[in-house]
């Protein structure tokens, strides 16, 4: 550092020279005073970049888009704190102190760099009220835009933006901005569909579930466990945002709607069946043709069938057979007939021959040599009384009947009574038998006839439903017995 210095010369005490000398000072900056200044102004040159970018941001945002009511909800919070200006107070606080310790520096160090140090102190005062102004100005602006924002529209958003959810996650800002024009709030829920319609909103979906679980045990309590039942139209559960006014209890939204659904309904229904026997003839070639003995009895049989059926809406639409069980095993009926023939003497005596013609044996032998199987019994059918016993078989049609005991033939022909084409024999021992519905009749009333001669064919006259013969035994007085306790 370069330094005059005036000084009286050795010339005389009058004179006074100049002379200039270099001297390095020492320390000077790391005096307490510099380094407060130089605080000081980093501080303010800091405060004004924050205050430049805070002004550029803020020029920024006014010419974006017309805020959000999120932003115009904080931009009232800021209103409210807005005497609190915070960073032009930090920054007029920054000031005042560095301006305290300077001069309080300048006070204690050396003399010689107070002017240098106050001028440095008024540097930074000038700069950091430069700095608080822009602040102010910044504040000012930010102040001036939110009371346009609350002036826009204070009827509809003032009172709306107080009621916004904290969680995020619950409103869109679609949903915001309904809320602020009034309209009607929506809400996340679940939408229960019946065939396409939407008939209530739940926010509970396992309640949902529930009351339509409740529902369908509801319509199958009358039925047993093995019962199952679904909903037989198209109901579905659909996550979405609904109107608040479709909102409602869960139960409420099923009971409101149950004449809605269709139901479809499987259970097991239980039936028992009934299994006619048959009559197997048995034949013995040691004993005579009028020998006819019951060896075995015939029982009935039962099986029980499960069928799984379905209804819809009560009708059935479904069975399938899931399951059978027999009760009680049917046997057969067996008889046992003979067939040795007897001879007859010259003198009218029967030894070999069955029997002579027009005379009774006294038993009775099965009347359709082809088959004995038995299509409908003697008892109660369709509501009335089915006098004898139905016999019939594949290709029964045109096969012999054969008089079941020796008799006169009281009636051959054809009548309206239901019979058709039939044949009654007295046997002139208080039995007369009867054989109906027949296609070609082979004798003729008054005639004669021997026990196991052909008499007519197998046909379907009268009133028949198909190729069988109608089997009758009666008593003399008319009255109408069960020929299987006879043959």
């Amino acid at each position: 550092m370069i330094r005059e210095t005036k000084f009286i010369s050795l010339d005389g005490f009058g004179k006074i020279e100049t002379v200039k000398t270099t001297r390095k000072i020492k320390n000077h900056r790391r005096s307490p005073a510099l380094k407060a200044v130089k605080k000081f102004l980093r501080v303010s040159g800091n405060i004004l970049s924050e205050c430049a970018m805070a002004n550029k941001n803020e020029r920024k945002h006014k010419k974006s888009s017309k805020p959000t009511l999120l932003e115009q909800h904080y931009a009232n919070q800021r209103k409210q704190g807005a005497q609190k200006l915070s960073t032009a107070t930090i920054a007029k606080s920054r000031a005042y102190r560095a301006k305290s310790k300077a001069v309080r520096s300048i006070n204690t160090g050396k003399k010689a760099y107070v002017k240098l140090s106050k001028s440095k102190a008024v540097l930074g005062i000038a700069t950091s009220f430069i700095a608080v102004m822009l602040c102010v100005l910044t504040a000012t602006n930010s102040l001036s835009f939110s009371a346009f924002a609350t002036k826009s529209d204070t009827s509809s958003q003032t009172a709306e933006v107080k009621d916004v959810p904290s969680d995020s996650n619950m409103l869109s800002k679609k949903i915001y901005s309904k809320m602020a024009n009034n309209e009607e709030i929506l809400n996340d829920g679940f939408g229960l569909y019946i065939d396409g319609t939407l008939v209530g909103v739940s926010l509970d979906k396992e309640a949902l579930e529930k009351a339509l679980k409740k529902n369908l045990d509801d319509y199958k309590a009358k039925y047993d466990d093995e019962t199952t039942d679904e909903f037989a139209n198209d109901v579905k559960i659909v996550f979405g945002s609904y109107k608040s006014s479709l909102v409602d209890n869960s139960e409420n939204i099923v009971n409101k709607n149950k004449d809605k659904f269709s139901y479809s309904l499987s259970t097991d229904i239980e039936s028992v069946e009934t299994i006619d026997y048959d009559t197997e003839v048995e034949y013995d070639d040691d004993e005579y043709t009028d020998y006819s003995e019951v060896v075995q009895k015939g029982i009935e049989g039962k099986v029980k069938h499960t069928y799984r059926v379905t209804f819809i809406d009560g009708e059935q639409s479904d069975s399938k057979l899931t399951k059978t069980e027999t009760l009680k095993k049917v046997q057969n009926k067996i008889v046992v007939e003979g067939t040795k023939e007897k001879s007859v003497s010259s003198g009218g005596s029967s030894s070999d021959d069955s029997s002579s013609g027009g005379s009774s044996s006294g038993n009775f032998i099965w009347p359709l040599p082809y088959t004995q199987n038995i299509t409908s019994g003697y008892g109660g059918r369709w509501g009335r009384m089915h006098s004898g016993i139905d016999i019939s078989a594949g290709g029964v049609y045109g096969q012999d009947i054969v008089a079941s005991d020796g008799g006169t033939v009281e009636w051959a022909g054809y009548d309206s009574s239901g019979y058709g084409n039939y044949v009654i024999i007295d046997h002139n021992n208080g039995y007369k038998t009867l054989y109906g519905h027949c296609s070609t009749l082979y004798v003729s009333a008054g005639q004669s006839v021997s026990q196991g001669q052909s008499i007519a064919a197998v046909g379907s006259t009268g009133d028949s439903t198909g190729p069988h013969l109608h089997f009758e035994v009666r008593t003399s007085s008319g009255d109408r017995l069960d020929p299987l306790g006879f043959v």
